[in-house]
């Protein structure tokens, strides 16, 4: 009897939890690492009201709301953390940093990234910085000599030409795409999208020296060059060269426009680095605006990580405006 009402007492007990800063901070971190970003941040932001004066949980919320594309709050959060809880936060100017270059405002972006080394030389992200210094630098000098500094009349005429000559490489037309591409040169030749479009016309018309030698000029003469990495890249694997070097520096990259960006995603679908692929097409549907190409890539890299109804809705919306690439899908070449 006695341990009979024991239980009874027990039963009525009302147990409450009162949950802290950091229960929410772990679980806005696991969140994370299984990238379900708003749930990430529903429970930062509440874990961040529990501690107000938490950097570490301050910081991991700009992080993602940075992951989703958000960087005004990013940065506000960031700014905050410098000039009212921590002013010895200095990683707050590596996420600064990187917030600014994708948004493409450079100048804000370096002065962070060196107020980091100045502060830190040695410090965590000292390395990470440096790469970021080194593709602001790249991406600065491809502005430098992109179609957008020129003179308004030839801008017009170089994108028009531009188009054409592609949708006859896209058409499967090698010769006389060279040919636009070899006029493009004569006239513009620091246009480097043009050596690299010509270089993928002569691979793919089975001139593979011509094409690796013209991969070499840009290389040599625009070091970095996101497009002719690929190109090369590509070249290597189809030809059953060591690509293994070059893929390894692919993964490093970590471009800021949306057109390196999609380069390089389809590149890794081409290699069959379908992991690699999937994140950088995840990151533009959150950054970039895209076109039907995107999806035809993007379903394959979807189904090949096992997202087989996100690459079917993909390719459902490519079927819209694209409709000659029925038979393409990725579950029929698997």
């Amino acid at each position: 009897m006695k341990n009979h009402m024991g239980n009874n007492h027990l039963h009525n007990k009302i147990l409450t939890f009162n949950p802290s800063g950091e229960f929410y901070f772990l679980r806005g971190i696991e969140a994370f690492q299984k990238n379900n970003l708003a749930l990430s941040k529903k429970y930062l932001t509440r874990a961040w009201q529990f501690e107000p004066n938490e950097p570490v949980i301050a910081c991991q919320l700009a992080i993602v709301h940075s992951e989703l594309g958000e960087y005004d709050r990013s940065n506000e959060i960031l700014y905050k953390v410098l000039h009212e809880i921590e002013p010895y936060m200095y990683e707050c100017h590596y996420f600064l940093a990187n917030n600014y270059a994708y948004i493409g405002m450079y100048n804000e972006a370096v002065e962070h990234a060196n107020m980091y080394l100045k502060l830190m030389p040695n410090g965590e992200y000292a390395e990470d910085v440096r790469e970021l210094l080194d593709i602001i630098s790249f991406e600065a000098d491809n502005l430098k000599t992109s179609i957008l500094t020129m003179d308004e009349p030839y801008e017009e005429e170089i994108i028009t030409r531009q188009e054409q000559a592609k949708k006859l490489l896209e058409q499967g037309k090698f010769d006389d795409a060279i040919e636009r591409f070899n006029d493009m040169i004569v006239d513009f030749p620091d246009y480097w999208p043009a050596y690299n479009n010509l270089a993928l016309a002569h691979f793919y018309k089975g001139e593979k020296e011509e094409a690796l030698k013209i991969v070499a000029k840009v290389l040599d003469e625009n070091p970095g060059n996101l497009h002719a990495l690929c190109n090369l890249t590509v070249f290597y694997y189809y030809e059953g060269k060591d690509y293994k070097p070059l893929l390894n520096s692919l993964k490093k990259i970590f471009p800021i426009s949306a057109d390196h960006r999609f380069k390089l995603a389809v590149t890794f679908v081409i290699l069959k680095q379908y992991e690699e692929a999937y994140a950088w097409f995840k990151k533009m549907l959150i950054h970039d605006q895209i076109d039907s190409s995107f999806y035809y890539w993007f379903a394959y890299a979807a189904y090949f990580v096992g997202k087989e109804q996100l690459a079917e809705k993909a390719w459902k919306k490519l079927m819209l405006v694209q409709p000659e690439k029925e038979g393409m899908e990725p579950w029929k070449h698997s």
